[in-house]
Parts: structure tokens; C-alpha cells; sequence
């Protein structure tokens, strides 16, 4: 009797194990050939998650004694996501596009002349420490080439008809995400129950335990992220600006860092090198040179980078989304390597929501279980 207990436990667990793979295979094939549609189904998911307050404070009021219909109230929701895009557009687009051109027009050989007297320094400096004979001249004909490398006009205009191309995509991805955000709002719990429309009666509790743990730890997740961009910008503008930069140069800086520090251990670097490379059209004549302004820039990230890696970062990607930060920075260097920087923004939401899944669903498999020991 006890065999055939014993048969039948092993088979229930494979079955549970099969359903499990089959589950994986059939939701990365579902990203694969709809990973537009799944996007915009997130995105609007998430979206609406944010606005679910605002919604449902709406939806509580009443003009008169006739009371706010849902519909209605979700779509003040939708309004309200959009002009907070708007407005982030309207105070940061011309910024960008005012610096863009301004890389265009640069004069590069005033630039490279300013530079002179530090790449001499830097030169005697390698020849004495290092025993490394590096002329002036070689070190500026360096500097010349990889500048006019990156700074090449037509690679430029290539970008900017990029993003013409695109804007066709983004004007359907917006109206896409805005029609489904709004029924997401208009009916609370809709997502859920299309999800158990389609899984085993069985599985029920396991699912609705999974979308309450997702959507609680992805609104945790971006309202952290969006605080931290927030922090990084305000820190690295105001230090910017007490040593003499424009406001539009210190906040222009400030977006690129802030923007960038939402990939965990490698968008700093990059925004480090973008920052940099913008500090370069931010010298005017009788002001400072390109070599002090790059050394401000550099020091202002530097201690903002160091205020996040040791105060808000670890708060947010190893406490909050409870990872460890290796696991983090291999999935966000796969998703890099597969989606580019695309990949590398959704990696951290995505894994949360592949390791709460598996916790649901694949827990008696040992992995599983050591990845999502610290889960709650």
C-alpha cells in the first residue's frame, strides 16, 4: 500500500514539474513572438497600479448626490498619467535637444587646444613615474581621433533620424498602453481575473498569491527607483551649480545621471561617460577649461554615486526586491546582452517576477528554493 502511495506522490510531483516547464516554455514563447504586446500589457499594468490611488479617491467622491462613475474616474486616471509625461517632456526635451545641437556645433579644435597644457602634464607624468616616453603631440593626436570618432557629425544626424523613424512605434505603443492602462483602472482586478480564466481551478490560490506579491513588490520596486533618480538629479545639479554651471548644464547633467543610475552597477558608468562628454559644450570663452570641467563633473558623480551605492541604492535593489547583488548584476548583464538597454531597465522587474513565480509554482525544485529564500 505504501508503494503505491509512494508511486502515485512521484507522479503527481513530475506531473507538477511537467505543467511547471510547460508553463516556462509557453510564457517565454509568448514574450518571444509578443514582446511588444506583452509590454504594453505591463507597462499599462504598472501604470495603472500608480494611479490606482488617485483612481479610487475619484471614484469615492460624489458632485451632487449622483456618485462618481468608475469610468470616469479612470479616466482622470489616464489624463493624469499622461500629463505627468507631458509635463517631464516639456521640462526635459528642449534641454536635451538645446545640448544635442550644441555637440553639433562645437568647436572641437578650441576645445583639443584647451587641453593642451594638461595632456604636457600628463605626458611627464607617464615619462617619469611609469618610464613610458609619451609626447604632447601623440597624446593630442589620440585625444583628436577618438573625439572626432564620437563627436562625428554624420553618426549624429543617423540618431536624430532614428528617432523620427521610431515615433510612429511610440505613438501606437502610447495609445495602446492608454487604452488598456484605462480598463485596467475602470475595472479593478481585471488583470487577475483574466489570469484565472485561463489557469487550472487548482491553481487558483497560487495564482492570486503571485499577482498580489508581483504588484506589491513591483510598486515598491519603481516608486524606489523613482526616488532614487530623483535624489541622484537634485544631488549632482546642486553641487553643480555651486561651482558656477548653468542651471540647464547642472540639471542636464543631473537627468543623464539620474536616468542612467536606474541600471544597477552599469548605467552609472555610462552616464558617468555621457555626462562627461556633455561637459565638453558646456565651456565658455573666459570660463573654465574642458580639463576643470570635466574634473567637476567627475568629482559631483563620484560623490553622488557614493551617497546612492552606500544610502538608497541597497534600500532598493538588494532589501526591497530581497536578491542578492550578484544575482542582480548577472541578470541585468544577460538582459543587456539579449535587449541592450532596453533589457537592462525591465531586467530587475522581470526577474521579480520570474522568481515569485517560481516560487508559486516550482518550489520543490532545490534552486528555487535557494533563490527565493529570502522572499517574504
Amino acid at each position: 500500500m505504501s508503494n503505491n502511495n509512494t508511486t502515485t506522490t512521484s507522479s503527481s510531483l513530475w506531473n507538477r514539474y511537467l505543467l511547471g516547464a510547460l508553463a516556462l516554455a509557453a510564457t517565454v514563447a509568448v514574450f518571444w513572438f509578443f514582446g511588444d504586446i506583452v509590454c504594453y500589457i505591463l507597462v499599462a499594468g504598472v501604470l495603472a497600479i500608480m494611479c490606482q490611488p488617485l483612481v479610487s479617491k475619484v471614484a469615492s467622491l460624489r458632485v451632487g448626490k449622483v456618485k462618481v462613475p468608475r469610468w470616469a474616474a479612470a479616466l482622470v486616471g489616464v489624463v493624469a498619467m499622461w500629463l505627468v509625461i507631458v509635463a517631464f517632456f516639456v521640462l526635459f526635451i528642449p534641454l536635451i535637444s538645446g545640448k544635442v545641437s550644441d555637440l553639433v556645433n562645437l568647436d572641437y579644435q578650441s576645445m583639443l587646444a584647451s587641453l593642451k597644457e594638461p595632456m604636457t602634464e600628463v605626458g611627464a607624468f607617464l615619462s617619469k613615474y611609469f618610464n613610458i616616453d609619451v609626447s604632447e603631440a601623440s597624446l593630442t593626436a589620440m585625444l583628436t581621433d577618438w573625439v572626432r570618432k564620437i563627436f562625428n557629425i554624420g553618426a549624429l544626424n543617423n540618431i536624430v533620424s532614428s528617432v523620427f523613424s521610431v515615433a510612429g512605434s511610440v505613438a501606437v505603443a502610447a495609445v495602446s498602453i492608454s487604452f488598456i492602462a484605462f480598463y485596467f483602472m475602470k475595472e479593478e482586478g481585471l488583470f487577475l481575473k483574466i489570469l484565472l480564466a485561463v489557469a487550472p481551478a487548482k491553481y487558483a490560490d497560487n495564482v492570486t498569491r503571485a499577482v498580489d506579491k508581483i504588484t506589491q513588490m513591483l510598486s515598491r520596486y519603481f516608486l524606489g527607483v523613482l526616488c532614487q533618480s530623483m535624489v541622484m538629479m537634485l544631488i549632482i545639479a546642486s553641487v553643480l551649480m555651486c561651482f558656477g554651471f548653468r542651471p540647464q548644464d547642472a540639471f542636464f547633467v543631473g537627468v543623464i545621471e539620474g536616468v542612467f543610475n536606474i541600471i544597477p552597477y552599469v548605467g552609472p558608468w555610462v552616464g558617468f561617460v555621457l555626462s562627461g562628454l556633455a561637459g565638453m559644450t558646456f565651456v565658455a570663452p573666459g570660463s573654465m577649461s574642458v580639463g576643470v570641467v570635466l574634473l567637476v563633473i567627475a568629482g559631483t558623480v563620484l560623490l553622488a554615486q557614493f551617497v546612492d551605492n552606500y544610502f538608497v541604492s541597497p534600500k532598493i535593489f538588494s532589501r526591497q526586491m530581497n536578491a542578492h547583488p550578484l544575482e542582480i548584476f548577472i541578470v541585468t548583464l544577460v538582459a543587456g546582452s539579449c535587449s541592450g538597454v532596453l533589457g537592462m531597465l525591465i531586467a530587475i522587474p522581470a526577474y521579480t517576477v520570474v522568481r515569485i513565480l517560481a516560487k508559486e509554482f516550482l518550489y520543490n525544485l532545490r534552486l528555487v528554493r535557494q533563490l527565493t529564500a529570502k522572499m517574504d
